[in-house]
């Protein structure tokens, strides 16, 4: 039991920690990142993610989050692949 409890206390201080890191991180910039930048910083993506799960009324619509979420999403299901321009605007 007291190993349990020491692996959760261990658990709940890196957790503490990463999102105190992930906060000074985003207070020190002044504008979010883009999807692009997201993509090639996963560690930060999957923090981001985190942070922004953790309390959706507070970061909903935030750029960071909002960004962070457009990126997993595209990694998850892949770039999208564009349309040929005659295809894009089809005419009616």
């Amino acid at each position: 039991m007291k190993a349990i409890n020491l692996i959760l206390v261990s658990l709940t201080i890196s957790l503490v920690a990463g999102c105190s890191k992930m906060s000074n991180h985003h207070s020190q910039q002044n504008q979010a990142h883009d999807v692009a930048w997201f993509k090639q910083h996963q560690k930060i993506l999957m923090q981001t993610l985190t942070q922004c799960s953790n309390n959706p009324a507070k970061y909903r619509n935030h750029p960071e989050c909002i960004n962070a979420q457009q990126a997993a999403n595209d990694i998850v299901a892949g770039d999208p692949v564009p349309l040929p321009a005659d295809m894009a605007h089809p005419k009616e």
